[in-house]
């Protein structure tokens, strides 16, 4: 599927700068592990460990999305009723944003000679948002980190402090009128065409397929194995462009 540009997809003064930024986006099921995985990565790519070259030509930006998940969908997502097409594209629309916002500010306080490398967390276990993310992005690459159903519900269950619970673990909405409660950032517009959408709303959260280019990473694999493939992947990346 061709990328299609947005009038809006980065800031003049980040497009005006000496290098484009370089975007990395960690994504997979629920429970796969690429918050703990981009969070190593850029802590390595931090430390000695990474080549001299690499170091002082880049600066490093981290951000996971999940920090744009408003209030009442992280209350949602614990009972188990997940956004519509229609708050999906709000959401999306607000990550853009943030990201934009967060890619000038970084790149204000680099030197010229630094290359700003962008690396983004965040599950997209819909469609909709990946295109919606890669229409703003279109250079961003992408790295799954792969696992099965059953081995990110384990984990999602061994972890504290998360508002994603698992389809198994869920708080259950028996009364109807607790669900309506709970969806009352959904307009009537939307309610008139749920039936209609029902399939492609993803009522289950089930991760969707990917039908894009993609680097695939085993999340079986350990935390720092992970990382280090990111790295390696950026370090390349950034070798090349600075050739």
């Amino acid at each position: 599927m061709p990328d299609h540009r947005s009038s809006q997809i980065m800031p003049s003064s980040i497009m005006a700068s000496h290098h484009v930024p370089l975007m990395i986006v960690v994504f997979g099921r629920p429970g796969a592990g690429k918050t703990t995985v981009s969070e190593e990565a850029v802590r390595l790519l931090n430390t000695k460990t990474c080549s001299v070259e690499t170091a002082a030509t880049a600066n490093y930006l981290h951000l996971d999305l999940d920090v744009c998940v408003p209030q009442w969908m992280r209350d949602n997502f614990a009972k188990g009723i997940y956004p519509t097409i229609q708050q999906r594209a709000t959401f999306i629309t607000d990550a853009c944003k943030y990201v934009n916002e967060q890619m000038m500010i970084q790149s204000q306080s680099a030197s010229a000679k630094e290359k700003l490398v962008v690396i983004i967390a965040f599950s997209f276990v819909n469609t909709d948002m990946r295109i919606k993310f890669r229409e703003q992005f279109p250079h961003s690459n992408w790295i799954l980190i792969d696992t099965t159903k059953d081995i990110a519900e384990d984990r999602i269950t061994r972890r504290e402090g998360h508002y994603y619970k698992g389809a198994n673990n869920a708080c259950s909405c028996t009364d109807e009128a607790e669900k309506e409660h709970a969806s009352l950032h959904d307009t009537s517009e939307n309610k008139s065409n749920r039936d209609v959408t029902e399939a492609s709303d993803n009522n289950e959260w089930e991760f969707q397929p990917v039908d894009f280019n993609h680097i695939i990473l085993d999340g079986c694999e350990t935390i720092s194995n992970n990382a280090r493939r990111i790295v390696e992947f950026i370090q390349s990346e950034t070798s090349q462009h600075s050739s």
